[in-house]
């Protein structure tokens, strides 16, 4: 099912691009002359036009509505996602108002990098993390907008346990400040074991069978041992891993229990704890990342969330396609592009 969807997806991407050369082709046969338009288009053009500052007020109060509604009719009877709340005890109004606000303040100053579509930029928000400030992943991403520690502080985030002053009162379980360095400094250690021992490519069941038959079962054993021990250290690494991040997510919890967004002693708590947990830093790097990458890849939306999503690097393409880039065959980008397309169509088609 998966790999029905990734070549499903892969498929549609490449018949976009195709056919948006095909229009310039056209174009350029027919003079300039219009041409029949799709009403799919993954291309951000660059000449695309963002509302601007004076229409600010009227445009995000219709994109805070139109998200709510589709927010209320797809969970006003269940618990919100990621949040494991009822819809109805969430002040998502609030939280929309003021997430549309600072996403409209960073696509005008980041719009000469690359114009940003504000409601595509909150469709991504609400697949990161349902707009709920608190929220941590398994990957220690933090915030509405997921960012983990080493893109944040690229972006002058403050980060829980960056700071000397976060492993002493009056913050709580400060013991474990230390333990998000722990958990990279594990996983780098392990990286590079992994490197160093790998397992033989060569040792499939049927060459092991016929090695077996040939009575080279000695030194079949001697690999095998080999084989085990390295995937024995391998698991100490994943629950020493497994460990610090788990202790790293109570330092995080332990915190933030309690605290409001809209509290001014809390923000101003946050601010100084975890700037990954407010609104205006994480969206304004959000949207940033989001205009360099579609500079990189000519207004491709659909890579540059992908590049947000596994980095930028995975969405290169060749040939006619280099200057789009293209969705890497990861399955949790392909859901994660999926959904947020999904999100999109479905704020817009509630502006209208």
């Amino acid at each position: 099912m998966a790999l029905n969807r990734r070549h499903f997806l892969g498929a549609a991407c490449s018949a976009a691009l195709a056919s948006l050369l095909e229009y310039k082709q056209g174009l350029a046969l027919t003079g300039g002359a219009a041409v029949p338009e799709s009403p799919i288009n993954v291309i951000l053009p660059k000449n695309y036009s963002p509302p601007t500052s004076e229409t600010t007020q009227d445009y995000t109060k219709k994109l805070t509505r139109a998200t709510l509604d589709f927010l209320e009719s797809s969970y006003g009877t269940r618990n919100l996602p990621i949040w494991n709340r009822p819809f109805a005890a969430i002040d998502l109004e609030r939280r929309l108002h003021t997430i549309t606000f600072w996403i409209d303040q960073a696509i005008q100053q980041y719009r000469s990098i690359y114009p940003v579509d504000p409601s595509w930029v909150l469709a991504q928000i609400m697949h990161e993390s349902f707009f709920y400030e608190f929220a941590v992943s398994k990957s220690l991403a933090v915030g509405i907008c997921q960012f983990i520690q080493p893109t944040a502080k690229e972006y002058k985030m403050i980060c829980a346990g960056d700071l000397e002053a976060h492993a002493q009162e009056p913050y709580q379980k400060n013991h474990y400040a230390g333990k998000l360095a722990e958990y990279y400094q594990l996983r780098r250690t392990k990286r590079n074991f992994s490197r160093r021992f790998r397992p033989n490519k060569n040792m499939t069941l049927d060459i092991v069978l016929e090695r077996v038959l040939n009575d080279d079962v000695e030194s079949l054993k001697a690999e095998a041992e080999t084989w085990l021990n390295v995937q024995k250290i391998k698991k100490e690494y994943d629950d020493r891993i497994a460990a610090a991040r788990e202790q790293y997510t109570e330092f995080l919890n332990a915190n933030v229990e309690g605290r409001d967004i809209f509290n001014e002693d809390d923000l101003a708590f946050l601010q100084r704890f975890d700037e990954r947990m407010t609104h205006e830093k994480p969206i304004f790097a959000m949207v940033k990342m989001l205009a360099r990458s579609l500079r990189a890849r000519n207004g491709n939306i659909l890579a540059a969330a992908a590049g947000y999503n596994a980095g930028l690097s995975t969405t290169r393409a060749r040939g006619v396609y280099k200057p789009f880039g293209k969705i890497p065959n990861f399955e949790e980008t392909v859901t994660y592009i999926s959904r947020v397309l999904i999100n999109h169509f479905e704020i817009v088609r509630r502006l209208a």
